[in-house]
């Protein structure tokens, strides 16, 4: 076909094809193999699935099994990842049936595993790949490629493991050691950003440890098109990040909450970002009457393309100060008059934190290792029946890509 189509046509007709189906196409023939491996169509591709209305856009969900001991990853609607509706599609009951006889369905449902025993609504992703499925931590994603990262000891020092992965074409590259080592006799706080430099068509991880509590902190970034960690010589953030603070990426910045000394005994919370672009470091202000909150049991996210703050209370055996609940956005980014309180998150004691947005406006939560669907006007609550450890839930937009074909592994 190649012989009687103009270049240009075959690009157009190929970029339109899912992942899976361009890798077996690279088998067709070597100008196939060559064109979709080139950096041109990887990035009409990518931008061809970006360009996709956002009805159609994905959710990418992954938590730990314990039935089946092993991360599972699966794409859900965004508008509707968790339907309600979803258990009568297969227990021949009516939704209303199934509110009346909850208690006894609720038994059913856990003992044929919860949401993922009924094969609708769901796509499953392979990650079959035993060295993928024992890494703990998703740092962040971008372009349909997701950063993760394991801590394991060596020795007198901890490692971290690093890997960028795309589950689209099932290909991981393990990045190099960095170069900063962390001795185990010392204390370490580690935070980590993820995202895409679109100056310079590059993927990058930055990296910031604390050492002893030394503020400012040692920062490190690796960077994809050098395949190598470097220490940067601009100084790092004169804020405290703690210890695996979860980051957010939005118009080309990482942002961690963090907290500033005063020096009188007392603190300031503040968001810390990072330019990936500029590979600097500022600040910006939280809601007025969050500033001065000793425990302030929040973490950043984006809520509808808006930056967010979200409650974050500890883990299941550790909360400290009092709970947060609410949720508030900076309606127009970098104004601190434009922070707005949308709702309170009605659950119950014990929310843990929140995961992630529908587009129909519920909010995914963890609350006593479950995840629970919430509706804000109606307060209503959608039990799902998926249970695990409240740090391995990660829900964020996703898009397929090719992004990593044309890479070859780092070590």
């Amino acid at each position: 076909m190649s012989d009687y189509l103009p270049n240009e046509v075959i690009i157009d007709i190929l970029k339109r094809l899912p992942a899976d189906s361009l890798i077996r196409c690279r088998c067709v023939c070597k100008s196939w193999y060559s064109l979709i491996s080139t950096p041109h169509f990887i990035t009409t591709h990518l931008n061809f699935n970006l360009s996709k209305p956002k009805t159609q856009h994905q959710l990418l969900f992954r938590h730990y099994d314990h039935n089946l001991h092993k991360h599972r990853i699966t794409l859900h609607s965004s508008n509707d990842p968790f339907p309600r509706n979803h258990f009568s599609k297969h227990l021949n009951y009516s939704f209303l049936a199934i509110q009346m006889q909850n208690l006894y369905l609720n038994v059913e449902v856990e003992d044929k595993g919860g949401f993922f025993a009924y094969p609708s609504d769901f796509v499953e992703l392979d990650c079959s790949d035993e060295r993928i499925n024992q890494i703990s931590t998703i740092v962040g994603s971008s372009n349909g490629l997701l950063c993760l990262t394991h801590r394991y000891r060596n020795d007198s020092q901890y490692q971290y493991l690093y890997v960028l992965w795309n589950p689209s074409i099932h290909k991981p590259i393990f990045l190099p050691v960095p170069d900063f080592r962390l001795n185990s006799n010392r204390h370490c706080a580690l935070s980590h950003g993820f995202g895409y430099d679109p100056a310079t068509d590059d993927y990058k991880l930055v990296r910031v440890v604390y050492v002893d509590g030394t503020v400012p902190p040692q920062v490190e970034m690796y960077t994809l098109r050098s395949g190598g960690w470097r220490c940067l010589t601009a100084s790092g953030p004169a804020n405290v990040i703690a210890d695996w603070t979860l980051s957010v990426f939005m118009n080309g910045v990482v942002h961690w909450l963090a907290q500033t000394p005063n020096g009188e005994g007392n603190i300031r919370n503040v968001i810390v970002v990072f330019d990936i672009g500029h590979e600097v470091f500022d600040e910006m202000p939280v809601p007025k009457s969050l500033e001065g909150m000793e425990h302030l049991n929040m973490e950043v996210a984006v809520v509808h393309g808006l930056l967010a703050l979200v409650p974050c209370n500890g883990n299941e055996w550790e909360v400290e100060g009092e709970e947060s609940y609410s949720i508030w956005v900076m309606r127009e980014y970098g104004v601190v008059e434009s922070w707005t309180k949308l709702f309170d998150i009605d659950v119950g004691v014990g929310l843990r934190r929140v995961v992630g947005f529908a587009k129909n406006g519920e909010v995914l939560v963890i609350k006593g290792g479950k995840l629970l669907s919430y509706e804000p006007s109606s307060q209503e609550i959608f039990n799902p029946h998926i249970r695990s450890r409240t740090e391995s839930f990660y829900l964020n937009t996703y898009v397929e890509s090719l992004v990593l074909l044309n890479v070859a592994d780092g070590e």
